[in-house]
C-alpha cells in the first residue's frame, strides 16, 4: 500500500512539474503600444469648396499597436493604427476659413529583417480607410465635401539603436505610400443633396492608383528610455494630390510629434526587461 501511494505521488509530482515546465517555456506576445499627439502645419485646396488654397494650424492624435502573429516566429508581425486630425485654414487674404476634421484606420503586415547590426529593416503592406469632412460656409451652394477612400499602400520602417549618455536610444523612419484604392470624387457644382438623398452617384466612385493619385506618408522619430515607459519626439510629412471630374485636391502637413510607448504590461524600461517568455516586437 505503501509502495502504491508513493508511486502516486511521484507520478503526480512528475505531472506538476512537467506542466510547469511547459507554461514557462510557452511563449507570449506581447502588444506594443505607441501613442503621439501632434501639432499640425496644414495646407489644403479643395476646387469643390474653393479654387484657393487655405492654410492653417491643426492637433492630431495617433494610437498604434503591434506584436507578432506567432510568439514562436520573429519575422512577421501586424500592426493597427488609428489617427485623427482637427484643423482650421484661411484663405491668404484672412477673409474666409475652412474646417477640417480627419481620421483614418489601417491594418498592415510587416516582415523583420535583422541581419545587420544595430539595425532593423520592417518592410510590408496596409491597407486603410479614410474620412474627412470639409466646411467652407463662403460657399453657400455647397459648404460642405467629404473625403473618402480606400488604399492598399506599399510601407516600411528603418530603425537603428544607438547608445546616447549610456543609454540606448532608437531611431526610426517610418514611410507608407499609396499604390491603388477608390476614392470619393464628387462632379464640380454637384451638390450633396443631389447625390445623397436622390441617390444620384454618378461619377462620383474612382479607382485610384498612380496615374491620379500621388501621395507619402513620413515619419522620424527618436525613442528615449524612460522608467516606466519610452518617451517618444520627431517630426512627419504627409503630402496627398488626387485628381478626377477635372478636379485636383491637395493636402499637405507637417507636424510635431510627442507621446510614449510601452508594452502591454509594464515594464521599466531597460532597467527590467520583460522575462524571456514574452516576446515583443521592439527586439
Amino acid at each position: 500500500m505503501k509502495k502504491i501511494s508513493l508511486t502516486i505521488f511521484l507520478l503526480s509530482l512528475f505531472s506538476v512539474c512537467a506542466f510547469t515546465q511547459q507554461t514557462t517555456d510557452k511563449k507570449y506576445s506581447l502588444i506594443t503600444s505607441t501613442n503621439n499627439a501632434a501639432l499640425t502645419l496644414l495646407s489644403i485646396t479643395d476646387p469643390y469648396l474653393s479654387p484657393i488654397s487655405y492654410s492653417g494650424i491643426g492637433v492630431g492624435f495617433e494610437h498604434a499597436e503591434r506584436k507578432y502573429f506567432n510568439p514562436e516566429n520573429t519575422d512577421f508581425s501586424m500592426q493597427h493604427k488609428l489617427n485623427s486630425l482637427v484643423g482650421i485654414a484661411l484663405n491668404p487674404s484672412f477673409s474666409a476659413s475652412t474646417t477640417y476634421l480627419g481620421g483614418a484606420f489601417s491594418w498592415g503586415a510587416f516582415y523583420h529583417y535583422r541581419k545587420l547590426s544595430d539595425v532593423q529593416i520592417l518592410a510590408g503592406a496596409t491597407t486603410d480607410g479614410q474620412f474627412g469632412f470639409k466646411s467652407n460656409m463662403r460657399n453657400v451652394n455647397n459648404p460642405i465635401n467629404v473625403d473618402m477612400a480606400v488604399n492598399l499602400n506599399l510601407a516600411a520602417s528603418l530603425r537603428y539603436d544607438f547608445l546616447m549618455k549610456n543609454k540606448k536610444v532608437r531611431l526610426i523612419y517610418d514611410f507608407e505610400t499609396p499604390l491603388m484604392g477608390c476614392m470619393f470624387v464628387p462632379m464640380v457644382g454637384a451638390s450633396y443633396y443631389e447625390m445623397f438623398d436622390l441617390w444620384n452617384l454618378r461619377n462620383t466612385i474612382h479607382f485610384s492608383s498612380l496615374h491620379n493619385k500621388l501621395a507619402y506618408k513620413s515619419a522620424l522619430v527618436l525613442e528615449i528610455p524612460m522608467r516606466t515607459s519610452v518617451f517618444t519626439v520627431g517630426f512627419s510629412s504627409h503630402s496627398l494630390k488626387y485628381g478626377a471630374n477635372d478636379l485636383v485636391f491637395k493636402q499637405n502637413s507637417f507636424s510635431l510629434l510627442l507621446g510614449y510607448k510601452t508594452n502591454l504590461y509594464k515594464f521599466k524600461g531597460n532597467d527590467n526587461t520583460a522575462p524571456s517568455n514574452f516576446i515583443s516586437t521592439e527586439k
